[in-house]
This record gives C-alpha cells, structure tokens and sequence, in this order.
C-alpha cells in the first residue's frame, strides 16, 4: 500500500510534467524548474497556484532587490517585524527572543538548501528603495534570509495579484502553520472584507471556507485596541485561551489601562519562561486570566488605592505656598525691619516643617 509520502510524491512528479514546457523539458533547469511548481501547488493545495505560478521559471534575486509590500491596505496580515526592529542597539528585544531563534534556524535551513521558492510580484517600496519586487509568499523566508545574511533567493515572479487574491493565497500558505495566530487570523479576515468592498461576512466565510461559529470566535478578537491586538499576536494567544477577557472587554466591564495590565502580567510570563523553552500557550489558561482579571478588580476595588481625603487639599496649599515664595523677592522692598524678621521667622519654621515631612519618606 503506498505510503502518503509517495502519494505526495507522485502528485509533485504529475504537476511537474504538467507544467514543463516543450522547449525546456529536456534540461536538467527545466525538470528543477517544473518540480518547484508542482510542489507549490501539492503545498498549497485547494489554492490552486498553479494557476499563479504556471509557466513561470523559479529565478534566483538577490534579497536586497526583494521587500515586504507595507502599504496598509496590502500589508501580509502575519506580525512580522521589519529586519532592523530584531535588533536594538545590538540587543534582541525581549518580545522578539523567540521569533529570533526561529528566524535562526529557518535561515541555517535555507543556507543548506531552499526547498521552496518564495513568490514574488513587480512593485516598488518606500521603506526599501532599492527593491523592485513585493512579497506575495515568503515573508519569513526573506526575513530569516536576511537576518543570516543571505545574498539570493530562489524565487517566482507573477504578475500584481487583486486585493482578493493577495489576502485568500497569503491566507492559504500560512493557515496550517503551528505560529500562525488567532488574531492574524481575524486581520486577515478583516482584511478579506475591505478587499471584497465591505462584502457581508458570509461572502468572506465562503472565501475561506469557514463556518459562521469559528468567523465569530476569531474576529471578536478585534474588540481589542490596535496596541492590544498587537500584543497579542505577539504572545500568540489562541482565542480559546483569553476568552474571559475579550469576553469582558466587549461587555465594557474593563477600562483599556486594565486590559494592558493584564497583558502585561501575561508578558512577563512569558519572558519569565523563554530561557527555559516554555511557551507562554503552555503557561496561560483560563485560570491563569480568570486570576489576572480578578487580581485587577481588586486592585481597582480597594480603599487604600484611593488618595485619602486630607492629601489633595494639602497639596494644593504647598502648591500656592511655593508660587507664592517664588514672588517674594520682588516684594521685599514693600516690608519693614520688622515684617522681614518675623517672615524670616516664618519660612525657617517651615523649612523645619518640610524638612522633618520629607524624612517621613521611603522613596528610592
């Protein structure tokens, strides 16, 4: 009985013989070339590239002639960071740690051998002058290539795709990848209806072949603000996993300061946790968020957090007393010997005073 493998095989071999062009077939480049194609369409399936990518040569570009397209509208919907943002002062932030390590490795992986060609349409970029292609598929290939210094890229190069296809292939390639997030999901599909001129959500449920129940679950997500969305993604947190509390921030029960507490804390789990190879997924669960959320309302809820009554107006007079002590000079000319011996007087009695408050504090 033939294994999976040899099916796969054998697809790859069929799409390959499919795609060879008569002037081409007898060259070793040719079968290369044909192999690559059929691979892509074995790995993106119901995609349907083949269509995309037939009858075009896999070439190799030089990575610098290659960019991201960072135009809002056409922007991949994946959190990706840009290849300087990976490194602060010679420093991986904190929040890039993991995803350095697997850029790492993808970019050892394509020094050996690249068994894919990324895809790539004419375009220029703002950002990256020098480029003259636009990231269609690849985005994290060209960005581990890149961190490891990699001069070239196997790659096709197709015509300018619709706003459409740009997000349901982008969208294909990436939707079985175990890092692909939740939220990035629900960017995509909010990015799928924008494309489709703000089409009912059942046109982009049928577009990506999801049900009704799993488009809710995704896209109550954007409930979140743009930073928070953007977090997490980051932390690559399931739907399932902050249900409380996306739950409560669209029942209005938390204030945004108190969203980002908590997002926080989940952070410095993580981080916490990166040195010794855990995953913040592994580490937060609904009782973890269940505790964070109640450890905020009781924050908000206790008396001591509140400024008791007598320390406003106490600050407002040392307020008004030192505005007023700033327009002394001016006015010391107006006072007699004696006024001025008894002001003296005064403002040395309460330098004592503050003198003798300020020793009250603990303040590092």
């Amino acid at each position: 009985m033939a294994s999976k493998n040899d099916d796969r095989l054998k697809t790859i071999r069929e799409n390959a013989a499919a795609l060879r062009r008569p002037d081409l077939a007898a060259t070793p480049e040719a079968e290369e070339t044909a192999a690559s194609q059929g691979a892509i369409t074995s790995h993106f399936g119901i995609m349907a590239l083949d269509t995309v990518t037939a009858g075009r040569a896999v070439q190799q570009i030089s990575v610098k002639l290659i960019a991201p397209d960072l135009r809002p509208a056409f922007r991949q919907p994946r959190l990706l960071p840009l290849p300087e943002e990976l490194l602060r002062e010679g420093e991986v932030p904190p929040a890039h740690t993991a995803l350095m390590g697997e850029l790492r490795d993808l970019g050892a992986s394509l020094q050996e051998r690249q068994i894919q060609p990324i895809i790539v349409y004419p375009g220029a970029s703002e950002h990256y002058t020098a480029a003259s292609y636009l990231i269609l598929i690849g985005h994290r290939r060209w960005l581990a290539a890149t961190t490891a210094g990699i001069a070239a890229l196997d790659a096709i190069v197709v015509d300018p795709p619709s706003p459409a296809e740009r997000v349901q292939v982008q969208y294909a390639e990436n939707e079985d990848r175990a890092d692909f997030t939740d939220m990035e999901r629900a960017w995509a599909l909010l990015q799928m209806k924008d494309a489709l001129g703000d089409a009912p959500w059942e046109e982009v449920e049928r577009r990506f072949r999801l049900s009704s129940t799993r488009r809710h679950e995704l896209t109550r997500l954007l409930a979140f603000t743009n930073a928070q969305q953007q977090a997490i993604a980051q932390l690559r947190l399931r739907e399932n996993q902050i249900e409380p509390l996306h739950r409560a921030v669209r029942a209005g029960e938390l204030r945004p300061d108190q969203v980002d507490t908590v997002l926080g804390q989940i952070r410095e789990r993580s981080i916490a946790l990166a040195s010794s190879g855990d995953r913040v997924a592994a580490s937060v669960d609904l009782t973890t968020i269940g505790r964070l959320l109640a450890g905020v309302r009781r924050a908000e809820a206790t008396p001591s957090a509140r400024a008791p009554q007598w320390l406003p107006p106490l600050r407002d007079k040392l307020a008004r007393t030192a505005k007023d002590l700033k327009r002394l000079h001016p006015r010391m000319a107006e006072l007699s010997d004696e006024e001025r011996a008894a002001l003296h007087r005064d403002i040395v009695a309460l330098i004592e005073a503050l003198e003798a408050a300020t020793g009250s504090f603990d303040i590092s």
